[in-house]
């Protein structure tokens, strides 16, 4: 079995590590605002700890790239994408509370990237990152808890009961439904109600710091399609007798001066959404409840038709990068 360097990526290994690329770049800028913002010295080691550990990545994701001799995407930059000097936009609590949304992302996206290569130097490099992410996982969860600001999923009365489900109707119907939610289903609701305020909160303090009149109205498209999916599926944890998130719209300040470029904002606003399709379609497919799975193929809609504005508008402005696509081979027989 070859595991040596000199092996060629697979298309797996190749598009985990171009995607990885452009989105530490991205997190390597956003974590340098938050540790110049952040005031507590807490706050500021946990955002250069995972600055540090996107700029490992960036460093690794170039040398596999470049010794595959495939182009290295411009991706972002602390020169080009950060202004230095915008003032502190989010409190330490939503940083903190942002840093643990990071860490759990990074912790899905490498365990997959981890399972899909084959090459050894890129799976320790995955085993690796996921110690990294996991530890600030960790430590932030600490934190929040110890400030007693950590917002925990709801908890459910269990009949304690192991019987086999005897009828269908468990199943409920593709539109309403008064059967008790699982576990797993109250999680994964309060799992996106949560995902939802914190996206809905940066995007708060970047409409109110953006000039660009296209990007706003894009943001203010996000903003409402957020407040849209909080009330749906916060209802239906109220309808259950089961609380829901507090809200964090206070850890917003009131800077006018934007953070970052729009390329960088537009390129976030997309990763957010195509962090919600993965969510959503996760909890659609482990929900039993057919009600909750027609919820979550609506929003899933929504939010493809918001992500394909935000890249046609990227594409307009040429910041959308190509990512790593097969050789046309009729097309290379023809010139």
């Amino acid at each position: 079995m070859d595991n040596t360097k000199a092996a060629k990526l697979t298309a797996g290994e190749l598009a985990h590590c171009w995607e990885q690329l452009m989105n530490n770049s991205m997190s390597n800028v956003v974590l340098e605002y938050l540790t110049l913002t952040s005031e507590q010295e807490e706050v500021k080691s946990l955002c250069s700890e995972a600055g540090s550990i996107s700029k490992s990545a960036v460093q690794f994701f170039e040398s596999v790239l470049r010794s595959e001799n495939y182009p290295i995407p411009k991706g972002f930059n602390i020169k080009d994408d950060l202004n230095p000097n915008a003032p502190k936009m989010y409190t330490d609590v939503f940083i903190l509370f942002y840093l643990n949304n990071l860490s759990k992302i990074g912790m899905s996206l490498t365990s997959m990237a981890l399972s899909d290569s084959v090459r050894e130097d890129i799976r320790n490099f995955f085993h690796e990152q996921l110690k990294n992410l996991s530890s600030l996982f960790e430590r932030t969860t600490t934190i929040l808890l110890e400030k007693g600001v950590f917002v925990r999923p709801p908890s459910i009365t269990s009949t304690h009961e192991t019987n086999p489900i005897a009828d269908k109707g468990f199943l409920g119907n593709f539109f309403n439904d008064n059967r008790e939610l699982t576990a797993r289903e109250a999680n994964e609701l309060h799992k996106n109600v949560f995902m939802n305020y914190i996206g809905k909160n940066l995007l708060i303090g970047f409409i109110q710091s953006t000039s660009n009149q296209q990007l706003m109205s894009l943001l203010q498209h996000g903003k409402e399609l957020s407040i849209n999916i909080i009330d749906k599926l916060g209802d239906i944890l109220v309808q259950n007798d089961l609380p829901i998130s507090m809200t964090w719209d206070t850890n917003v300040l009131d800077g006018k001066t934007s953070p970052f470029s729009d390329k960088l904002i537009s390129y976030l606003l997309d990763q957010l959404n195509r962090d919600g399709i993965a969510s959503y379609g996760y909890s659609a497919a482990v929900s039993i409840r057919k009600d909750l799975k027609t919820t979550y193929a609506k929003i899933i809609a929504d939010v493809y038709q918001y992500e394909e504005n935000i890249k046609t508008f990227m594409i307009k402005n040429e910041w959308l990068e190509k990512p790593p696509v097969a050789l046309n081979r009729d097309k290379l027989a023809q010139d």
